[in-house]
């Protein structure tokens, strides 16, 4: 799935039966697997490759979030 800054994505949170949904702010991938460590901001990102990574989002009321890749169910 090809996910871009600006998209809206529904996120699981693994512990609530509704997901919560948002509007992605920034993508974060890590070229070595390690979170925190050698990340890189991008633009767009296609969940297919595999990186580690995560996204940041804001929610309709303005709350925001941050999720990993394998959280994100579905782009909106």
């Amino acid at each position: 799935m090809l996910i871009k800054v600006g998209d809206n994505v529904s996120v699981n949170l693994r512990r609530k039966i509704l997901p919560r949904e948002g509007k992605i702010t920034g993508i974060q991938i890590s070229s070595t697997g390690e979170f925190g460590l050698n990340e890189y901001q991008v633009g767009e990102y296609n969940t297919d490759c595999k990186y580690t990574g995560s996204i940041d989002y804001e929610t309709e009321n303005g709350d925001q979030y941050w999720a990993y890749f394998s959280q994100i169910e579905k782009e909106i």
